[in-house]
C-alpha cells in the first residue's frame, strides 16, 4: 500500500542469508532400518550443504502429528521462531502420520492442517511429504496451497503388497524419497539442483509452478477481497492490478509470476505469493481470501469461501482443541480419582482418630468417676473416724 498508515506487520526485516530446511518427522526421517547415513535426510543433507542450506532434523521416534500440533506446539513454535529469525528462507518438511494412522486416523487430516497452518503463520514454507500412499497428505497440501512431495513408485508398490500400519519404507526407498524431496526443495528455495523436476514433483492440486512472468496483473489470480489474518476487520481489494484499502490508499501490483508479485511501499519492495487461499507477504503479513467470485465494493460485505477458509481452519482447530480437552478431562478424572482416594484415606484416618478420642474420653470419664467415688469413700471414712475420736473424748 501507499499513503496512510502501513498495515500491521508490513515492515521489511533484515535477515541472514543462510537458508534452512527443517525435517519434522518420525522413525522414517530417523532412518529406521537403514544403514548409517543412508536415510533420505542424510541424502538431502549431502546435496544441500554445498548450496549453503542448513538441514535440521527435528524428528523423534514414534512422533505423531497430533502430539506436534498440541502438546509439543509451543516447543515447535519456539524452534521455528529461532530458525526463521536467523535464515533468509526456512522450509519445514512435514514427514509424519505413520503412527497417527494406527490410532488417530480420523483426526489426521485436521491435525495435519493445523500443523501446516502453524508453519505458514511462522513465515516458513511448509512441505508435506507423503510416505503412506493414500490421499490424506495430498488433500491437506492441496487445500492449503502447500508444496507436496508424492510417495515414489517404489513405496506405492511396497504398500500395495503389504498395507500395514505403521508403514515403514524399505531402506532402498530412501533414495527415491530424497530424489522427490530435492525436486520440490529446488523449486521452493530456487536452488539449481540436479534432481529431475519432471518426475514425482507435482505440487498440490497437480499443477507445477513455473517462472513465467505475467504481462500485467489484470485478471490475475490475485483479484478478490482479502482480509488481514491478524486483524480480520481490515479488508483489501485487488482488482485490475491495483490494491485498494478501506482507508482509501492504493498500491500498484507488479507481477513476478502467475502466483507472486511485489509492491513498492515507502521506498521498500515487499513481495507476496498466493498459497491456496492465503497471500503470504515477505515481511510476515498474511492475508486471507474471503470471497469466491468477482470483486465486490467496499459497501458490500464479502462472503467467505466454504472450503479452505478460516471457518474450516477454525473448525479443525476446535476439533483438535476438543480432543485436547477430552484428554485433559481424562487426566483430571484420574487426578480427581487419586485425590478422592487420598481424601477417603484421610477421612478413614480421621474417623479412627475420632473413635480413639471418643474411647479415650470415655475411659477418662470412667476413671474420673472412679476417682470421684474413691474420694467420696475416703471422705466418709475420714468423717467416721472423726466422729469416733470426738465420741471417745466426750465419754472421758
Amino acid at each position: 500500500q501507499q499513503g496512510g498508515s502501513p498495515p500491521p506487520l508490513r515492515r521489511p526485516t533484515a535477515k541472514a542469508m543462510q537458508r534452512s530446511v527443517a525435517v519434522l518427522g518420525d522413525d522414517v526421517a530417523l532412518g529406521q532400518g537403514c544403514p548409517i547415513s543412508k536415510s533420505f535426510v542424510d541424502e538431502i543433507q549431502r546435496v544441500l550443504e554445498p548450496h549453503g542450506v542448513d538441514v535440521l532434523n527435528w524428528s523423534r521416534e514414534e512422533q505423531t502429528v497430533a502430539v506436534c500440533a498440541t502438546e509439543q506446539l509451543n516447543d515447535l513454535q519456539a524452534q521455528l521462531q529461532d530458525t526463521v529469525a536467523t535464515s533468509s528462507q526456512t522450509a519445514v518438511v512435514i514427514e509424519l502420520g505413520i503412527h497417527d494412522r494406527v490410532f488417530l486416523g480420523e483426526m489426521l487430516g485436521d491435525t495435519l492442517q493445523m500443523l501446516v497452518r502453524v508453519v505458514q503463520d511462522m513465515n516458513a514454507i511448509p512441505i508435506v511429504m507423503q510416505v503412506v500412499p493414500d490421499d490424506v497428505d495430498q488433500r491437506v497440501a492441496q487445500d492449503l496451497g502447500a508444496a507436496f512431495v508424492p510417495a515414489p513408485a517404489s513405496l506405492v508398490e511396497q504398500f500395495a503388497k503389504d498395507p500395514k500400519h505403521p508403514f515403514i519404507p524399505h531402506p532402498d526407498a530412501h533414495k527415491d524419497l530424497a530424489k522427490n524431496l530435492l525436486a520440490v526443495l529446488g523449486k521452493e528455495l530456487q536452488l539449481p539442483l540436479a534432481a529431475d523436476d519432471k518426475k514425482d514433483t507435482l505440487l498440490a492440486g497437480g499443477q507445477r509452478r513455473d517462472s513465467k512472468t505475467a504481462a500485467d496483473g489484470h485478471g490475475s489470480g490475485f483479484d478478490g477481497v482479502w482480509m488481514h489474518k491478524d486483524q480480520p476487520s481490515l479488508l483489501e481489494i485487488i482488482k485490475d492490478g491495483i490494491i485498494k484499502s478501506d482507508d482509501g490508499s492504493s498500491a500498484k501490483v507488479q507481477p513476478i509470476s502467475h502466483d507472486s508479485f511485489f509492491i513498492e511501499q515507502q521506498g521498500h519492495r515487499v513481495s507476496a505469493e498466493v498459497r491456496g487461499n492465503e497471500l503470504i507477504w515477505s515481511d510476515g503479513d498474511i492475508w486471507c481470501r474471503v470471497e469466491n467470485f468477482g470483486v465486490p465494493t467496499m459497501g458490500r460485505p464479502p462472503q467467505r469461501k466454504s472450503k479452505g477458509d478460516m471457518n474450516s481452519f477454525m473448525a479443525a482447530w476446535e476439533q483438535a482443541e476438543e480432543a485436547c480437552l477430552q484428554t485433559t478431562k481424562e487426566l483430571r478424572k484420574n487426578e480427581i480419582g487419586s485425590e478422592r482416594e487420598r481424601l477417603e484415606h484421610e477421612r478413614a484416618r480421621l474417623e479412627d482418630a475420632r473413635q480413639q478420642l471418643e474411647d479415650g474420653m470415655q475411659t477418662l470419664h470412667e476413671e474420673t468417676e472412679k476417682v470421684s467415688t474413691l474420694r467420696e469413700e475416703v471422705r466418709e471414712v475420714e468423717i467416721r473416724q472423726s466422729r469416733g475420736i470426738f465420741g471417745c473424748c466426750s465419754a472421758g
